[in-house]
Order: structure tokens, then C-alpha cells, then sequence
């Protein structure tokens, strides 16, 4: 209520008369420093002097919160104990208390699994207090909401789709909590889900086979072929090792690299100047 607002009538519920309150000095008490209330001799009503705090005066969050204060008059001295029970209005939104929950979730992680996140929390009570959770859309994730012993809303994020991390290794999503008050009011928090890698891929080459033309006199250390650093059969360093393999075929192709030799299986010899043409004079082999 507003400052100035008037709460009841002292002078009428007291049974009091209005114009001796003036005369026998009634006052109010002060709480904790703070003078919430005061009365108004010339009517005998009790109005608000300072805005009153709900979930000031009652941080524990009990059902019911009550303004205690007396009343005193004197000529003769009496005193009244007052009781004001605080109603709560919707004034809080809910808020969590981390902005950002980071989640580590393996890729090998079976559909159906839950994770716990933390709980948006709300100073309101009663239906003001936090009614639901919304995330973010997602083909991933979704939400299941529990209640607690005391009535609070949790809320667990289910896998509904097993993770690739090949295909996506960061999920951000968005997690609402709303109260249910007139309006409603809302708080977010930012939900970070890091794929974490399994061994799931083999090794794999460009090529089921590879065929390679090398000269016969190529040096040693030449680079025969460029297979993206990989040995022919390459084993990653899983815990279940994978392994790829692909099959190189090297051709050896033929240079001229050798001299001929000479070699003369027989010989006649002196020859005369008078032979005659096609004489087989000497076998020659190269």
C-alpha cells in the first residue's frame, strides 16, 4: 500500500473516543528503527508513514506475516497489542542464482537421460511465487518439471536426441522460470551444453587405393606419395582404437640408366679385301 494509505480505525476498533486521543497522548511504538505506521489523533485512523516490506519483515517465507506493534494512552495508562498481517503481492521476480549453468554431456550419452539444473528462486509466497519452467527450443532437449516436499517447482533437462559432436559441439539454450502472479512476472538463465568427443570415427582415406608411378632410380628419402600424413593403416588413440586402411600400388617405370655391352661370340680373322659382300665375318651380342 501506499504511503499515506489508511489501515483501520484505532479509535473505533478500540472503542475509543476521538477527541480524548489527543488529550491522553496516544502513540505508537517503533519497530526496528522504523515507524511504519502512525495515527491520525484527529480521527483516530492508523495510515502507513514508510512503504512495509513483505520479505523484509518476514525473510523466512512463512505462510502468514504479521506487523506487531502497542498502543499506549495514558490518563489512565492503557495499552493495546496490534497485529497487522502483511499480505503478499507479486513485487518479486524470480531469478536464479547463477546466469549461466554449464553442462558437460558425452556424445555417447543414451536418449532419455536426466540432468539436474538449478532451481530459479522467488521471495514472493503462495501463487506468486515460481509456477513453471520454458526452455528454449531445441531438437535435442527438453524439460521435465518436479515439485519439492515444500512445494517449490525444479526443473531437470532431458536428452530427447542423442548428441553428435561431429555435427554440433555447443547446445545454448534458454531456461525461463514464471510465478504465477497477475501479471506474471519471469527470470532467465543462459543453459551451456558441451558436447565432449567419444571414439566414434575411424580413421578414413581419401581413396580406397592409391597408385603411385616411381622411377627405378628414384633417391632414397624421394616423396613417393602425399597421404595426408597418415601411414597406410592409421589407429587413432581411442580407448577402443579405430584403424582405416587403403592399399598403395607402386609402379616402377624403366629409365635409361645403362650402357650396352658389347660381346663378340666369334671372330674370323684376317679378312681378305676381296670378300664377298654378306660374309659373315663375326657374332656380335649386345
Amino acid at each position: 500500500m501506499d504511503v499515506g494509505s489508511v489501515v483501520a480505525n484505532l479509535a473505533t476498533d478500540l472503542g475509543l473516543d476521538v477527541p480524548s486521543l489527543t488529550k491522553r497522548k496516544m502513540r505508537l511504538d517503533v519497530i526496528a528503527n522504523k515507524k511504519y505506521l502512525e495515527i491520525n489523533k484527529e480521527t483516530g485512523e492508523l495510515f502507513i508513514t514508510e512503504r512495509i516490506d513483505r520479505e523484509y519483515l518476514c525473510p523466512a517465507k512463512s505462510s502468514a506475516c504479521f506487523l506487531k506493534l502497542d498502543a499506549t494512552i495514558e490518563n489512565p495508562i492503557r495499552m493495546f497489542n496490534i497485529e497487522l498481517e502483511i499480505l503478499d503481492i507479486n513485487d518479486n521476480s524470480p531469478h536464479f542464482r547463477r546466469d549461466v549453468m554449464r553442462l558437460d554431456i558425452s556424445e555417447s550419452t543414451p536418449a532419455g537421460e536426466r540432468f539436474s539444473l538449478n532451481n530459479a528462486v522467488d521471495s514472493d509466497i503462495g501463487s506468486n511465487s515460481i509456477k513453471t519452467y520454458y526452455l528454449s527450443e531445441s531438437e535435442h532437449f527438453a524439460i521435465e518439471i518436479q515439485s519439492g516436499r515444500d512445494g517449490s517447482k525444479l526443473a531437470d533437462l532431458v536428452l530427447k536426441r542423442a548428441l553428435d559432436r561431429e555435427e554440433q559441439a555447443v547446445h545454448n539454450l534458454i531456461l525461463t522460470a514464471v510465478d504465477g502472479g497477475i501479471p506474471a512476472r519471469s527470470g532467465t538463465a543462459n543453459i551451456i551444453v558441451q558436447v565432449l568427443d567419444t571414439n566414434d570415427n575411424a580413421p578414413q582415406f581419401d581413396k580406397d587405393s592409391y597408385t603411385v608411378n616411381l622411377m627405378e632410380n628414384a633417391p632414397i628419402g624421394s616423396l613417393v606419395a602425399r597421404i595426408y600424413d597418415m601411414e597406410v593403416t592409421a589407429t587413432d588413440k581411442g580407448a577402443n582404437s579405430l584403424s582405416g586402411k587403403c592399399k598403395v600400388k607402386i609402379l616402377i617405370s624403366d629409365m635409361n640408366d645403362n650402357h650396352p655391352e658389347i660381346s663378340i661370340k666369334s671372330f674370323s680373322s684376317p679378312v681378305k679385301e676381296d670378300v664377298p659382300v654378306n660374309t659373315v665375318i663375326a657374332a656380335v651380342s649386345v
